[in-house]
């Protein structure tokens, strides 16, 4: 009515969420410390992240690479592997200059092969690091997926 939706009464339900902790909190020094306990394998790469800091990029930008890390829970974007400190890019799906921004819906972290793959442009690059990877149907998806929004070509199956 007048340009506002109305709901049904039956339409709206309530659900108690389960697992759920009151003691879990960023307020209290205990409740911090139930937070960073549930990070597990993922601190190491965030203490990392911490203490490389990049100068020459926005303070949005370093925090939301820190937060993807855990919300990737320390994992490449396209291969689900486990990274590791040395071989992993934060990379803006739609890059900076054609308009992305450093929100965290438009990064993604992953390998450095990876990285270089997305933005390999020669054929002999991108064959080299296809073999390197070995990436299966779904990968090579996310990775089409993520040239694509960088203005790069697709890759083939074929060329797998």
């Amino acid at each position: 009515m007048a340009g506002v939706t109305i709901f049904p009464i039956y339409g709206c339900k309530f659900k108690i969420p389960l697992h759920f902790s009151s003691k879990v909190n960023k307020f209290t020094e205990k409740g911090r410390t139930l937070i960073h306990s549930k990070l597990g394998d993922v601190r190491y790469l965030i203490k990392y992240l911490l203490k490389s800091k990049e100068y020459d990029k926005s303070v949005e930008y370093n925090d939301n690479r820190i937060s993807l890390m855990a919300g990737q829970n320390g994992r490449c974007g396209v291969t689900g592997e486990h990274l590791v400190a040395g071989n992993m890019e934060c990379h803006h799906i739609e890059p900076k200059e054609l308009g992305g921004s450093d929100e965290y819906e438009n990064l993604i972290w992953v390998k450095s092969e990876v990285h270089k793959l997305i933005h390999a442009t020669t054929p002999e690059t991108i064959e080299k690091y296809l073999s390197i990877l070995h990436l299966d149907k779904k990968a090579l998806k996310k990775v089409n997926s993520l040239r694509l929004s960088a203005e790069n070509l697709e890759i083939s199956e074929v060329a797998t």
